[in-house]
């Protein structure tokens, strides 16, 4: 039988026989956090060398090859699918698959929530021994707060993935997808801790260096605001570094975030309050030099 296979963005879906199904639901087969994505948007079947896309009657469509599909459409190899704003390629996979970790089956730490293999049988990271209920299949968490933080260190990893290999449109596609999940978050009244919100801001900080642009950068610190937290004294350190002038763009948020952070400052614990230190510093850095040349925004 034909082998094929899905890409989104830097991960790849074998596809297996019979109904694959594409939405924003974490109860689809491939889940893609797209505010343009219905929660079911389309199916892929798979019979014989037949594999066909069917559209589910989408809010907003999808196209193949550039042309909106109408009901449904016959997949051929190198196929683009325009879902939302993401692109899925489908290919034929016309070698063996190197034997390894095989793509979705991971299981996730209850202790630690690290994810790992999962074929082995304690956590690499704390030694903890996981019941059978533990697995995670895809996208398929145990429940609501576990799915979510499944999907936001997916995502993360993603990024940090897509920084490393220099490709700025997959890590400025994936950030804003973690933007809308954590925004999402908030909205919701779900927790948000340091822990997962310091590898997407320091993705922010290593993206906007690389643009030469503060939209993350006013992104992290507008979240910051809402959250009530500021990030941790390496991520602050890391924007310190930034050229001033780029910083400049940001200033208004960076004031605004201070603002916010100062009167909550008996709350914060010590690393916190030392990373407001040092956005107080640098907005004092950022302040003299705006009086000096005459811009900010």
């Amino acid at each position: 039988m034909a082998r094929y296979r899905l890409r989104l963005l830097l991960q790849e879906f074998d596809l297996p026989p019979g109904e694959t199904l594409l939405g924003r639901s974490p109860e689809c087969h491939v889940t893609i956090d797209d505010p343009l994505v219905s929660r079911e948007h389309a199916k892929i079947l798979f019979e014989g060398d037949k594999v066909i896309l069917r559209d589910l009657g989408s809010r907003n469509g999808l196209k193949v090859n550039g042309n909106r599909l109408v009901g449904e459409v016959a997949l051929e190899d190198g196929d683009r699918i325009r879902i939302g704003n993401q692109e899925i390629v489908f290919s034929r996979v016309t070698v063996p698959r190197r034997p390894g970790r095989p793509t979705g089956s991971l299981r996730h730490c209850r202790k630690c929530q690290t994810p790992y293999m999962a074929e082995a049988p304690l956590c690499p990271n704390c030694g903890y021994s996981p019941g059978s209920d533990d697995t995670l299949s895809g996208v398929a968490p145990v429940n609501n707060l576990d799915r979510e933080s499944w999907s936001l260190q997916m995502q993360v990893e993603l990024l940090d993935k897509a920084l490393s290999l220099q490709r700025q449109p997959d890590a400025d596609r994936v950030l804003a997808r973690i933007a809308v999940a954590v925004d999402e978050r908030m909205t919701a009244g779900m927790p948000l801790d340091r822990a997962q919100l310091d590898p997407a801001y320091a993705g922010a900080v290593r993206l906007s260096a690389a643009q030469g642009d503060t939209q993350w950068i006013r992104w992290l610190l507008s979240t910051a605001q809402r959250t009530g937290h500021p990030p941790g004294p390496a991520i602050v350190a890391q924007i310190a570094q930034l050229p001033t002038v780029l910083i400049d763009g940001a200033l208004r948020h960076l004031e605004e975030a201070v603002t916010v952070l100062t009167e909550r400052r008996e709350a914060l614990d010590d690393d916190e309050k030392l990373a407001l230190e040092g956005l107080v510093s640098l907005r004092a850095r950022v302040r003299e030099h705006v009086a000096r040349t005459g811009e900010g925004g």
